[in-house]
């Protein structure tokens, strides 16, 4: 072995530098699946250990109403208990200006898990106290950057003026749609009674946030399901903290599931970089291989040897990649600290980092060990009789062995994936891929061969069409390596295309300027009369909104359901509201709705989502439990909501009178010139700020922002996997360079100018970058069109030119550059042929 080990080395110095696409191609797929992995266990462990922070507890009871004090004896009995009180409402500056807030009051347990962290630093309970007759406020940092508020800064929340005495730095619990939707403002609870907001209609939630002796899931668990079984007919949501943490991981899990999936796709397409640079450098040693099998040297030693060679390239090539790859995940993983209240990792980055050089390894053996076994078939006599004329062929040995690495290759993919199902689908997506590619290569050169004699064609197309036909062609590898990058640059820039759209155009145009949420039954007219004030353009649509519970499916209580999802779906307050000015629009899966004149009895329908978690058919019978009355009503259809166009995200529509007697707020929705909504919003605020207004264009500004670092991200993706696919091209641009310049000098020996030939080799490139165009658009725009259909509910029709564009632009440039290479080297002699053994 050391003798062995030597040969490869000393080898390996001498003739290694052509093996720099192997390398390169390498280290481009690796540092992307390591770059996957490192962020995915990066924000995962941290979501995995702060999830208690996160949550603010172990469990979690929110209910309308304070509880019970027999219930809370019975909680603070068996554990710490913390209670925060959260109404949504405006804040308003001395300028002026309202923004949505989420009002929060913290008594002095608050926070039971992490800590509160101010600027200045102080004590929560110091801070928010009464001091000379005023309350103080701390607000989030992201609130205080965008109004320009600092320490001393007053501010009115409805008929109470307070003084900001803290900027809030960090909070364990921030929602994580703080930053686009209501940010946190810090109250003490005396505070929250002055300011007028906590009203008998008003909608207020009391979080009762619990910490138990034992913080671990099967505790929290074991608690929520004693609680639930102490206290079964009450009304109040229990969750703990291991529910919300499985629903995070399950949603990091499936990000991550498709970011590394990209990796693994420029992996494979730097596979065949490997196979065609391991190729090239074994075809220029056949000789000096054949000379060490003359010299005694077997086939399994001579095997050891190259195999070393690769191993020790695909070893450096790996770790280069992987440190490329982590440096992108930290970066990342920075980033994301900026957005979520979690502490960062680094000793969870090994098993990303083992993984991503093991992948590499195996990647560079898989592809390499079919090139290996058909130069290692070359025989002694080639010595004699020049290399050219001796025929090779790869044993089935290699094969099998090829198929054993590919095999345990994906194994190992589909078991590192946080998605199982990602990973099978990727499986057999790239083998359906192949299968596809070779029909495609198969009815090309078919079609090559049926259109090469037509009169009307050219004669250099006609010339081009036959060399697509022969064995060395690039046509297959083009369509393989370049035609699978631009599928997926295609499919990113369809996606990217139609959120842009989407954001900037279709929602602009459909959705209303101003949403309104908890206004009140009287309140209507002031709410017109102020918008009228402001513009007199502005349109109101308002609907009714009732919260209820659903309690019955077809006569079984859920409450006594031995499902225990089934029990705790029954506590779960429901959104619901009718037909009547609704303006979400929502679009129907299963059944149908009522008729538009119905005055028959109770007809309901309900979200899919909801729906489908409670297995409900169209046709079953519910029953609901609103303020204390039972409502019965049957399903007739299930709908789905409009993703980004959605404001209310209702789970139930009633019939039209089902609700009536119920109704006390409403919530609804203006459109006016975006100019005069930013007025209407602060006139509001003033009159009437228990009313919750949120801005479109402020959610579609931060929506805009994120698309951009998404995109951002998503061109840096595909161009590493563009980057991959073009050395893949370069080494068979430099393997087929020789066959092609022979070929083009017998040629011109015949007779043929040198002019013609060139424009033979243009014509050639031409096509090649038209098929993959042409593939790429179709596979992509397929690609793209699933995804957003399937997860965005959203269309790229009339956006497909920008697919092809992108496919034609950079199909062109990359082949015309491997084209414009080739006729660089076009410097044809015939004398050649009389010193080639060809």
């Amino acid at each position: 072995m050391r003798f062995l080990l030597d040969l490869a080395w000393r080898d390996l110095r001498a003739s290694g530098r052509r093996l720099w696409i192997f390398v390169a191609c390498l280290v481009l797929g690796v540092s992307l699946v390591a770059a996957g992995g490192g962020l995915y266990r990066q924000v995962a462990d941290a979501m995995r250990t702060d999830a208690r922070a996160l949550f603010g507890g172990d469990v979690d009871v929110e209910s309308p109403q304070p509880l019970p004090a027999d219930t809370l004896a019975w909680m603070q009995a068996r554990a710490t208990v913390s209670r925060v009180v959260e109404l949504r409402t405006m804040l308003r500056t001395e300028d002026g200006r309202a923004q949505l807030i989420e009002l929060q009051s913290a008594d002095a347990a608050y926070p039971l898990v992490g800590r509160v962290e101010l600027n200045p630093a102080a004590p929560l309970v110091d801070t928010l106290a009464q001091r000379d007759g005023q309350w103080g406020a701390a607000i989030d940092a992201a609130l205080a950057t965008r109004f320009g508020l600092q320490p001393g800064s007053r501010i009115a929340i409805g008929d109470l003026d307070l003084v900001v005495r803290a900027i809030t730095v960090r909070q364990p619990d921030r929602s994580l749609r703080a930053d686009w939707g209501a940010a946190p403002v810090l109250v003490a609870e005396g505070a929250l009674l002055a300011t007028g907001l906590v009203q008998p209609l008003s909608r207020v939630e009391y979080r009762y946030r619990v910490r138990v002796d034992a913080p671990s899931a099967p505790a929290a668990t074991a608690w929520r399901d004693g609680f639930m079984a102490a206290f079964p007919t009450l009304d109040a949501e229990v969750r703990s903290f291991d529910e919300r943490s499985d629903r995070v991981a399950e949603v990091l899990g499936q990000i991550a599931s498709g970011l590394m999936l990209i990796g693994f796709s420029a992996l494979f397409i730097g596979g065949l970089g490997v196979f065609n640079s391991v190729q090239a450098y074994l075809q220029g040693k056949l000789t000096s291989l054949a000379t060490l099998r003359a010299l005694g040297l077997r086939d399994g030693r001579l095997a050891a040897m190259v195999l070393l060679q690769i191993l020790m390239l695909a070893l450096l090539a790996s770790a280069v990649g992987v440190a490329l790859g982590m440096g992108l995940a930290l970066a990342g993983a920075q980033l994301a600290a900026d957005k979520l209240p979690v502490t960062l990792l680094v000793q969870g980055l090994w098993q990303p980092a083992g993984v991503a050089l093991l992948f590499g390894v195996l990647t560079a053996l898989a592809f390499s060990l079919p090139a290996l076994g058909r130069a290692l078939s070359v025989s002694p006599a080639t010595l004699f009789r020049g290399v050219e004329g001796q025929a090779l062929h790869t044993p089935r040995r290699a094969w099998w062995l090829t198929a054993a690495v590919a095999t345990a290759t994906l194994a190992l993919l589909v078991a590192v994936l946080p998605d199982p199902r990602f990973g099978l689908a990727f499986v057999l997506a790239t083998a359906a891929l192949l299968g596809v590619l070779d029909l495609a290569t198969r009815a090309l050169r078919r079609l090559a061969a049926k259109l090469q004699h037509h009169p009307r064609l050219p004669l250099p197309l006609q010339l081009a069409l036959a060399g697509l036909q022969q064995a060395h062609s690039p046509l297959r590898t083009a369509l393989l390596s370049l035609g699978s990058a631009l599928t997926l640059l295609v499919a990113c820039t369809l996606v990217v295309m139609t959120l842009l759209r989407t954001v900037n155009d279709t929602v602009p145009a459909n959705a209303p300027a101003l949403v309104f949420y908890d206004v009140q039954t009287e309140q209507i007219p002031l709410l017109r009369d102020t918008l009228q004030s402001a513009s007199a353009a502005a349109e109101l649509r308002t609907a009714p909104l009732v919260l209820g519970r659903l309690s019955a499916v077809n006569g079984e209580a859920l409450r006594e359901s031995a499902d225990s999802d089934r029990a705790r779906e029954a506590r779960d307050e429901h959104k619901l509201s009718n037909r009547s000015g609704n303006f979400d629009d929502v679009v129907i899966d299963r059944g149908a709705w009522w008729p538009q004149d119905h005055s028959g009895e109770p007809l309901v329908a309900m979200e899919d989502r909801e729906a489908d978690e409670l297995g409900l058919k169209v046709g079953d019978r519910l029953r609901f439990e609103i303020m204390g009355t039972p409502v019965e009503a049957t399903l007739t259809a299930i709908y789905s909501q409009r993703r980004l166009q959605s404001r209310l995200w209702l789970e139930a529509i009633f019939s039209d009178g089902v609700l009536d007697p119920f109704i006390t707020r409403h919530v609804g929705a203006a459109w006016l010139p975006v100019a005069q909504t930013l007025d209407a919003q602060d006139r509001l605020a003033a009159v009437a700020p228990n009313i919750a207004t949120v801005r479109t264009e402020s959610l579609l500004r931060e929506t805009r922002a994120l698309m951009g670092r998404a995109s951002s991200g998503l061109a840096v993706v595909a161009g590493v996997c563009l980057a991959a696919s073009l050395l893949v091209l370069a080494s068979v641009v430099a393997a087929s360079r020789s066959r092609q310049l022979f070929d083009a000098t017998v040629m011109h020996a015949l007779g043929a100018r040198h002019s013609l030939l060139r424009r033979v080799l243009v014509w050639e490139y031409v096509v090649l970058a038209a098929v993959t165009s042409a593939f790429a658009l179709l596979a992509g725009s397929a690609l793209a069109t699933g995804l957003l259909l399937w997860r965005l509910d959203m269309s790229p029709v009339g956006l497909y030119w920008s697919g092809g564009l992108t496919a034609l632009l950079v199909s062109g440039v990359s082949l015309g550059l491997g084209a414009r290479y080739l006729l660089g080297q076009m410097r044809l002699n015939p004398a050649m042929l009389l010193r080639s053994g060809g």
